[in-house]
């Protein structure tokens, strides 16, 4: 499962093309559109003017829904398996919980602790 917003799918849309050309059968592209650029301010996004569904489709996702009900997402993953990747767009309110934390950790920490629970460093 891979979990998108509609600011970072915006900014990097050759990932649809790359993910339907070669995307497994078993990815699962969940994109959380809140019509905002929430963690790094709140911008507004142009996402109520972009199918995203539409644009998965058409870069050949096996299966493309947008949904405002969160039901969607049991749905996607109780239909049966499909040959190639499947795709929702789920419609979400903005903003973020009261004392959310944010992370402590840098970026090449993150990178760090990954490889070394991978096996890799």
């Amino acid at each position: 499962v891979a979990l998108d917003g509609d600011g970072a799918a915006l900014m990097r849309m050759g990932a649809f093309a790359t993910l339907g050309a070669y995307g497994p059968s078993n990815l699962t592209h969940v994109l959380l559109d809140n019509g905002a650029h929430d963690s790094t301010g709140g911008q507004a996004t142009v996402s109520s003017q972009v199918s995203f569904a539409g644009v998965a489709a058409a870069c050949g996702y096996a299966s493309a829904v947008e949904s405002d009900d969160v039901n969607v997402i049991d749905a996607l993953f109780e239909a049966a398996p499909l040959d190639g990747p499947r795709f929702v767009r789920l419609a979400i309110r903005r903003g973020t919980p009261d004392g959310l934390p944010r992370p402590t950790i840098t970026p090449p920490d993150v990178k760090t602790r990954l490889m070394r629970h991978i096996g890799a460093a």
